[in-house]
């Protein structure tokens, strides 16, 4: 909540802080493809993805907008 509260829910931080411990080996594998492989992966599947198996509630929008920083090495 500190870091929603400095940051609001924008950005990396909040996508990032919604990750849970049971989803955290999905999503650094999530990463490697995007960042090290270069895949484009789509948000709308991720979204559903980390919806049905880990019970995440990211929106796909700040899901699209953290892949595509990621894309560009920003994330």
């Amino acid at each position: 909540m500190l870091i929603e509260a400095e940051n609001g829910k924008r950005g990396s931080n909040f996508v990032e802080s919604q990750i849970t411990k049971d989803a955290m080996p999905f999503w650094i594998a999530l990463k490697d493809r995007v960042t090290k492989d270069g895949i484009h992966l789509k948000p709308y599947v991720v979204h559903r993805l980390l919806r049905e198996n880990f019970d995440i509630k990211i929106s796909e929008s700040a899901i699209r907008k953290y892949l595509i920083e990621l894309e560009k090495g920003n994330a």
